[in-house]
């Protein structure tokens, strides 16, 4: 006989859903959306529905996830570096990619490349590697080539943020009304140069070429 049951009978416990899965993709994938500059490990624990805690079975912390995105990031350039064929079209896509992405973070991902690069990345590097060689310069000369670059794209700052803006500022508050220094800030004012970037790559690719001429 079946036992009866009235209303103060206690429902049967609910079954608990699955937690959030996550990995260190998705970790880096939210860091990017977040902003890598920006981000905490607490604004990609709430963005994935996760504790803080538990992001770090997959990633060490904060300097692991800008690592990992910095790499994610230089990846993303393959496409567009593997349609370049002229060493000078390549540097320049490739510094001009890393400044644009990761310009925000750049002493980070300097950082992050001095410990540890990937086997990917060192691939997509090799191509870069082939097409300085292939136009005349030593393999030594062509590697501190890329490196040089890199340095040049981490160091100038967001793509955001003119370069010389600050120092301009600067400048123009210490600076006496007749002087040289004043002349080249009113020079940069003229042409709208408060980003030096095209410049800087420029200066760059002159001095590989002047090598190549030797």
């Amino acid at each position: 006989m079946p036992v009866k049951t009235d209303s103060t009978t206690p429902a049967a416990p609910r079954r608990r859903g699955r937690p959030p899965r996550i990995d260190a993709d998705g970790i880096v994938a939210a860091a990017l959306d977040l902003g890598l500059h920006s981000f905490s490990l607490d604004d990609i624990a709430d963005r994935l529905g996760v504790s803080t805690p538990a992001l770090y079975r997959h990633v060490d912390g904060r300097d692991d996830i800008v690592r990992r995105a910095a790499l994610a990031v230089i990846l993303d350039l393959e496409p567009e570096l593997a349609g370049r064929h002229r060493w000078d079209d390549w540097l320049r896509a490739w510094a001009s990619g890393i400044r644009d992405r990761l310009g925000a973070v750049g002493e980070e991902v300097l950082e992050a490349v001095r410990t540890q690069v990937g086997s990917d990345a060192l691939r997509i590097a090799d191509h870069g590697l082939r097409l300085l060689t292939d136009a005349g310069l030593v393999p030594a000369d062509a590697a501190y080539t890329l490196w040089l670059a890199l340095r040049v794209a981490c160091t100038a700052g967001p793509a955001t943020e003119p370069s010389v803006t600050g120092p301009l500022a600067l400048v123009e508050r210490e600076t006496p009304p007749s002087s040289t220094m004043a002349d080249a800030i009113e020079s940069v004012a003229v042409v709208g140069g408060t980003d030096s970037w095209r410049f800087d790559l420029d200066v760059l690719v002159a001095g590989i070429e002047s090598r190549l001429d030797c």
